[in-house]
């Protein structure tokens, strides 16, 4: 960002440029309005600065002629007046001039936290690019408002229907509605919005700006209900549709930001970092749903334990590096070869879990089987790795109860051990049930 200082005080003004310095601004600094108007009438970029930071004394003789060329030539830059006198005639002034902000000299901690806040507030929020779907069936009211968003940097979709714009805003991702309320067709604004906020993803929570011609307090509230998050008058103001948009665009992103932030951290949480596959907090949220959709709808679960063979020798022998290495080619294995809806985890240091839904015990040993042989013919970091299974289906023996079912498992898995490991061994009881009754009602 490239400021602009306009402080006759030398003390002050080395305060103001290492704070921006700091902020990784471009600095300029002069000390009368004079000097700085020369810095804009001699620059050749048509917006040479992104801000102007100015002293009270910019109202004086030098300061008069520097506030003018900046109004005369639409600069758009804004303005922040610094004081440590403010009155009533100086606010007036502020105002007219077109100053954004005023911001006392007097505090300086609080006077450099407001100039921060703002500078980063700029880099972090910057709505240039944000894609708008727009709703409007009057042609002259979207000439006007579309070229008001374009000044803006936005990429506009316009639609005159309701119908249309909503099935583009099922295909698109967008950062804001704007919609007029009184629309042509089956459906108005109000349905639209409706639509909108009924949807069961994160696009629920898009922001609408609505446009109404008759500012009713009764539709102002009706709107609001609907799910609105703010509105303006047709025609609007442009100076006003802007600030709205920007303030509705700005708190999109920060929730993007947030729901982003969110989704990654809960991944971090429910991910074994070495070898991808989901860990025990996943396996604890996710194993008594599908023991329950399992009871509910009468389809088979099983769980398959795995432990590697002899691991502590390879940690020990070639080192924790190359046991690592072992573990995240297994764990690429099992997910590799898994269905859509099974659940890999690493459970432990070598010990891995696969939730089955909808595989009775004769498939899940099947399985099983497949795994075992091909870890064994995979030899990951070139080392002969085999792998001890067991394997165990829900039943009425195990109550509905997760802890049971992964016990029965885990038995089956110490009894592949004891016979020499390298094999495949289901629970008892999972077989005597299956020999029972084929098809179990659980």
């Amino acid at each position: 960002m490239k400021v602009l200082i306009l402080e006759n005080g030398r003390l002050f003004q080395k305060i103001l440029r290492d704070l921006l310095v700091e902020l990784d601004c471009e600095v300029s600094c002069v000390r009368t309005g004079e000097e700085g108007l020369d810095i804009l009438r001699n620059t050749t970029e048509a917006l040479p600065f992104d801000l102007i930071i100015a002293s009270q004394h910019i109202f004086d003789n030098s300061g008069s002629d520097f506030i003018a060329y900046c109004k005369d030539c639409d600069l758009n830059t804004p303005i922040i007046l610094l004081t440590s006198e403010p009155n009533a005639t100086l606010m007036q002034n502020a105002r007219a001039a077109g100053i954004k902000d005023i911001f006392p000299k007097t505090n300086i901690t609080y006077l450099k936290s407001s100039i921060r806040y703002y500078i980063q507030g700029e880099k972090i929020f910057d709505i240039h690019g944000g894609k708008v779907l727009y709703v409007e069936d009057s042609a002259s009211v979207a000439h006007i408002v579309i070229r008001y968003l374009k000044k803006l940097n936005l990429d506009v979709t316009h639609f005159p229907s309701a119908e249309e714009a909503f099935h583009a805003f099922i295909d698109d991702d967008f950062d804001l509605v704007i919609t007029d309320v009184m629309l042509k067709g089956t459906m108005d604004g109000l349905s639209l919005v409706r639509m909108i906020r009924a949807q069961n993803t994160h696009m629920s929570n898009t922001p609408v700006l609505a446009m109404t011609g008759h500012d009713d307090v009764q539709l102002r509230i009706d709107l609001l209900h609907a799910g609105i998050n703010d509105y303006v008058t047709k025609p609007p103001i442009e100076e006003e549709l802007a600030a709205r948009v920007n303030n509705l665009i700005t708190n999109k992103r920060l929730a993007d930001q947030v729901r982003v932030q969110q989704l990654s951290l809960y991944n971090l949480a429910m991910t074994d970092q070495l070898t991808t596959c989901h860990n025990r907090h996943s396996l604890n949220e996710y194993a008594p749903k599908y023991i329950k959709d399992a009871v509910r709808y009468n389809h088979p679960l099983s769980v398959m334990i795995l432990d590697l063979d002899y691991f502590k020798r390879i940690n020990d022998e070639l080192g924790h590096t190359t046991g690592d290495i072992v573990l995240k080619e297994i764990g690429k294995l099992l997910m590799a070869t898994c269905r859509q809806g099974d659940i890999v985890s690493r459970i432990g240091g070598e010990e891995f879990l696969v939730l089955l839904p909808h595989c009775d015990v004769t498939n899940a040993l099947q399985k099983a089987e497949n795994i075992r042989s091909m870890i064994e013919m995979s030899e990951p970091a070139d080392i002969k790795v085999t792998a001890s299974i067991g394997v165990a289906t829900l039943n009425e023996y195990h109550d509905e109860d997760f802890d049971k079912l992964y016990k029965s498992a885990d038995q089956a898995v110490y009894i592949s051990k004891e016979k020499g490991r390298n094999q495949v061994t289901p629970d008892t009881k999972s077989i005597e049930v299956s020999r029972l009754k084929p098809a179990l009602n659980l």
